[in-house]
């Protein structure tokens, strides 16, 4: 039925077309109506006088978002978006819709974040939603393409762990058949053990979960998470190679998503990199009188205040964390530090990583330093036995990344279905 339909971007270089899409609006002026029509592409003006079209056509009345075909001949107009118009020779009204809708998809009212999400198959329809999701396939469109043109090879580690892949307690448990087992909180031991085989280099884009009840515009508890694992590598090869690919990845943004970063009025700058230690970061914040220690977390406000001072739009490496601030498995530099980096872009962190342990009995001493139990990590010291190559890798949560791209204010706007403490459906 539809092989003939024709987008609505290219409408505007046929005589004869049939499109078909969303009505965005409907006008009655009396002697001649209007339907805006929309798709993916675009919007375009189907206009009805009531001179030119049948009767029967001209009787039509169609509620807002219903779906419709319509065939029939463009025509120049220097009034209609485009400098085209449609006029109809047949419209097909394929699936009325419900009036008045239960949100506004126009843009003209603002509709509280809670309410969109309740109703957020309407709330994709609105151009600047959409506008999110196309980015964010190229995003992850070009992650895949900077590895794949360097040799990475793609992986898929289980999503069903037996036991905490960082440590601690955020862990959703599940049964699974006779067992207790848990959802992954990081890909991060499954990654590893691919830089033991022949494949040495590889990446991932896969769902996490993490068990923590927090209330925040920058949290979820289920998120992509964007990885990287390198073989025969330290956490200089890694930050150099995280930098590469946010510049590229941001250049194609602005390359191919043009349209949509408008849309988002969104003026999209290309980073400056800069590198500081764990403990310049902390000078810096205490010289602006922002009250932190040495050897604490930088939370989030610190994490804003680091951006005001090396600036909002550049992406700050944070590199010689102390050890007790990384997980177990980030390889000590010396005794009191680590070769762990963290990366800060539009404000908070991003992405995480380091050169890892290669060494099992050093692994063995850090699993306990951290209070947790070496058997319920055997098989993986285990795989460090039999030939193990100093590697190095990070993570990326593509909502984070989607949030700094687009100059998102809360999360929940970069991912489709979110998942929060309060927030299971739809």
């Amino acid at each position: 039925m539809f092989k003939e339909r024709i987008s609505i971007e290219d409408s505007f270089k046929k005589k004869e077309v049939f499109v078909a899409g969303w009505v965005e609006e409907f006008r009655d002026l009396n002697k001649i109506k209007f339907i805006i029509l929309r798709d993916r592409t675009g919007t375009l003006q189907i206009t009805l006088p009531k001179s030119k079209v049948s009767s029967e056509l001209f009787d039509i009345d169609i509620t807002k978002e219903s779906v419709i075909s319509v065939k029939g001949e463009m025509v120049e107009s220097k009034q209609a978006r485009g400098g085209k118009e449609l006029i109809p020779k047949k419209i097909d009204i394929i699936s009325e819709s419900e009036s008045p809708l239960p949100i506004d998809i126009s843009g003209k009212i603002e509709t509280d974040l809670s309410k969109r999400l309740d109703w957020r198959f309407l709330d994709l329809r609105e151009p600047k939603t959409s506008a999110i999701f196309k980015i964010q396939s190229e995003i992850c469109n070009s992650f895949r393409e900077f590895f794949r043109k360097r040799g990475f090879t793609e992986i898929w580690p289980p999503g069903i762990i037996a036991t905490a892949s960082e440590g601690g307690t955020e862990l959703f448990s599940i049964f699974y058949l006779d067992k207790e087992a848990y959802l992954a909180q990081s890909p991060q031991l499954y990654k590893q053990f691919m830089t033991l085989s022949n494949l040495e280099k590889v990446f991932s884009i896969v769902p996490v979960w993490r068990a923590e009840p927090h209330d925040t515009s920058k949290h979820l508890n289920e998120i992509r998470q964007m990885d990287v694992e390198i073989a025969f590598a330290d956490e200089k090869d890694a930050m150099y190679i995280l930098e590469e690919c946010l510049l590229y990845i941001i250049k194609n943004v602005k390359k191919d998503c043009d349209k949509e970063l408008k849309i988002l009025n969104r003026d999209l700058k290309t980073p400056k990199v800069k590198k500081i230690t764990y403990s310049d970061a902390i000078e810096k914040l205490k010289k602006n009188k922002f009250k932190i220690k040495y050897g604490e977390d930088i939370s989030r406000e610190a994490e804003k205040e680091l951006a005001n001072i090396l600036g909002n739009e550049n992406l700050i490496f944070i590199k010689d964390w102390p050890i007790n601030q990384k997980p177990f498995y980030i390889m000590p530099k010396d005794s009191k530090l680590s070769r762990g980096f963290d990366m800060e872009y539009g404000g908070m962190e991003l992405a995480s990583g380091g050169q890892r342990i290669h060494e099992p009995n050093l692994l063995i001493k850090r699993i306990k330093d951290c209070n947790m139990e070496p058997k319920n990590f055997e098989f993986y010291v285990n795989a460090f036995k039999y030939g193990s190559p100093p590697h190095a890798g990070w993570s990326i949560g593509l909502e984070r990344l989607t949030m700094a791209i687009c100059g998102l204010n809360n999360i929940r706007e970069a991912c489709l279905f979110p998942r929060d403490r309060e927030r299971l459906t739809p």
